[in-house]
């Protein structure tokens, strides 16, 4: 669409081919993850309990946590909203990364196998895009597992955050999260272009 109505053809205003690209990469990622870091917030809440020891198990979580606080425990004030904004940005950067290292990478496939490029490249933007927004998951992270501390107040947390530690302090579990991200969107990836072949989708492919 953005090609179609923006492009070197259009009859009204047209950008250059590689900002179309970008802005492509960027509507998409933001458009799904508006709507998917919604349904992710209960799950990210409960696993959160869990892993800091307020439950010892996910059903004795989610009796309680239903008990205390009906549906509105799985939805902590600001929950959503810092949800999607560690969401999005992690979503742009890694798709956008991908793309274009998976464009700069076209000659390694003559020496390398499809397979491995497809599974370097994602791991690395899925790197990138973590590093990046992990000041983002921390925040999220201490408001969705306590948000009476901040008031549901993004502003907040992160003023708290920095008088705790500094900018080093929002790089908390930056390394078991790389840990996760980057081999995870290996595979994730790896997967995408085969799928992408078998099904034989159209448009800029490896």
């Amino acid at each position: 669409w953005l090609e179609r109505n923006l492009g070197e053809d259009s009859k009204f205003f047209s950008m250059p081919p590689g900002l179309i690209f970008s802005l492509s990469i960027a509507a998409s990622a933001a458009v799904g993850n508006t709507v998917a870091s919604f349904s992710r917030v209960p799950y990210e809440v409960v696993k959160q309990k869990l892993q800091t020891g307020m439950y010892s198990s996910t059903w004795q979580a989610l009796q309680t946590m239903m008990k205390d606080q009906g549906l509105r425990a799985f939805f902590p004030l600001g929950g959503v909203s810092i949800q999607m904004m560690r969401d999005i940005p992690y979503a742009i950067v890694t798709l956008w990364s991908y793309e274009t290292l998976k464009r700069a990478l076209q000659s390694a496939r003559k020496k390398y196998p499809d397979t491995l490029v497809d599974a370097c490249t994602g791991a690395f933007a899925g790197g990138l895009g973590s590093y990046v927004t992990n000041p983002l998951d921390v925040i999220k992270t201490r408001i969705q597992t306590n948000p009476e501390q901040f008031g549901g107040s993004i502003t907040q947390c992160f003023s708290a955050t920095w008088e705790e530690g500094g900018a080093m302090a929002f790089l908390r579990g930056s390394v078991p999260r790389l840990l996760h991200k980057v081999p995870a969107n290996g595979v994730f990836f790896l997967f995408y272009e085969f799928f992408r072949t078998v099904l034989q989708v159209e448009g800029e492919s490896a």
